[in-house]
């Protein structure tokens, strides 16, 4: 599912600020090492959806939210993700991708 859809001119930035291409973020989803059993799944979704499209270019940006459950309580993170796609012979594909962090929300004060 990666290979078809990243392109192979991917530019894409993760969270932890490291740029890669498709073959560098291709080979890092080859040699993740599976989930053990035991080990929290994580589960993501997707919120705040929007699509922009301009002809055979399309702007796509929501926010990533990713659930693990650990030790009977749920560890939250959320990422604001934008991908920019171009339809190429037909076919959609991701040409560039950038994933922020959100930053927790600071704690409010009590009075």
């Amino acid at each position: 599912m990666h290979d078809r859809f990243w392109a192979d001119d991917l530019i894409y930035t993760s969270s932890a600020g490291r740029r890669m291409g498709k073959a560098d973020f291709m080979r890092g989803q080859r040699s993740a090492a599976p989930r053990k059993a035991g080990d929290p799944a994580t589960v993501y979704t997707a919120e705040d959806i929007r699509i922009q499209q301009y002809g055979d270019t399309a702007i796509v940006a929501f926010r990533l939210i990713g659930t693990t459950e650990r030790a009977g309580a749920a560890e939250t993170l959320n990422y604001l993700n934008t991908g920019t796609f171009l339809k190429r012979n037909g076919k959609w594909q991701a040409v560039a991708w950038q994933s922020t962090k959100m930053a927790s929300p600071e704690p409010r004060a009590v009075r």
